[in-house]
């Protein structure tokens, strides 16, 4: 699935001859999902409007959160911190040790929760419910937290966990 217009000399050749070899312009933004059967496959070049989706179909939401910058261990992972006094001295919202002083190598392991960036991964919502559809402005109304800044690219795509209401079959223009 494609979207979005992008000028062909700003595409690498690999990706150019693959738009070309299905005689379709340079998208700037492109996905796969996944289908269950032959029937789900879309023709190459066929457009999705938003009435694909039904009011009261659940729908999986997928897109990037928020970059929050560079965290510390407290906010990025709720860590308690240090005590207030007691001796303590200039370390307040530090995470505390690393790792081991000597069992296991006296090394920091794999996956330690730590400071550093947060935010801007890819998120994943299951199971919204769509409350209305626009096709005229091209909105899908959802119910539910939907990831990420104003202006971000969202993938929706049918709930893989919940069954869809019974429906009339779909076809795209």
């Amino acid at each position: 699935v494609g979207l979005g217009q992008k000028e062909p000399r700003n595409v690498t050749r690999p990706l150019l001859g693959y738009f070309e070899a299905r005689g379709v312009f340079p998208k700037r933004h492109i996905a796969e999902f996944r289908v269950k059967g032959e029937d789900g496959l879309l023709p190459v070049g066929a457009q999705l409007r938003p009435d694909w989706f039904q009011k009261g179909q659940y729908v999986d939401v997928r897109s990037n959160s928020r970059g929050q910058g560079f965290a510390g261990g407290m906010k990025r992972h709720g860590f308690a911190g240090q005590p207030a006094s007691h001796g303590n001295s200039k370390n307040h919202r530090t995470m505390g040790t690393a790792g081991p002083s000597q069992g296991s190598g006296s090394r920091v392991l794999p996956g330690k929760k730590m400071p550093g960036r947060m935010g801007n991964q890819q998120t994943t919502v299951q199971n919204l419910t769509v409350l209305s559809v626009d096709n005229e402005l091209g909105i899908v109304v959802v119910s539910g937290p939907v990831a990420g800044p104003k202006g971000c690219v969202v993938k929706l795509q049918d709930a893989v966990k919940r069954k869809a209401p019974t429906q009339p079959h779909r076809e795209a223009t």
